[in-house]
Order: C-alpha cells, then structure tokens, then sequence
C-alpha cells in the first residue's frame, strides 16, 4: 500500500512540475521529460489497480511525451 501511494505521488508531483516547465517555456525538453516519468508512473499505478481507461489515455500521452522530447530536446541535439 506504501510503495502504491509512493508512486501515485511521485506520478502526480512529474505531472505538475512538467506542466509548470512547460508553461513557463523556459526549456520545454524538461517539461516533456517530467511529463515522461509521470506517464511512467501512472502506467503502473494503473495496470496495478487494473484501470485500464486511464491506462489507456497514459499511453497516449506517453507518445505526446515523446513527441515532444523529441520536438524539443533529442531531434535539435541530434540533427543540430
């Protein structure tokens, strides 16, 4: 039950500060990869409790998470 609230906590606290890097547009890659380990760990919490609609809206936000790491971070570092 401990290490169930630990990761329903550490999800929710990826999420908001994800959305507060992302909103104040200071480097949006961190926002994207806070977003991540939020998505990250609501997968879990939520195959876990066998809530498989929030499982399922997770996973696309999971490739919104990637797309953007990749808009923001990985495709500039790579390609230049």
């Amino acid at each position: 039950m401990r290490t169930a609230l630990a990761l329903e906590t550490a999800a929710a606290v990826a999420g908001m500060l994800g959305a507060m890097l992302l909103a104040s547009a200071y480097h949006p890659g961190l926002g994207f990869g806070a977003f991540l380990l939020s998505n990250l760990g609501w997968l879990v919490w939520s195959s876990g409790h066998r809530h498989w609609r929030m499982f399922a809206q997770q996973v696309v936000f999971l490739v919104t998470s990637l797309v953007g790491l990749w808009n923001w971070w990985l495709g500039p570092l790579l390609l230049g």
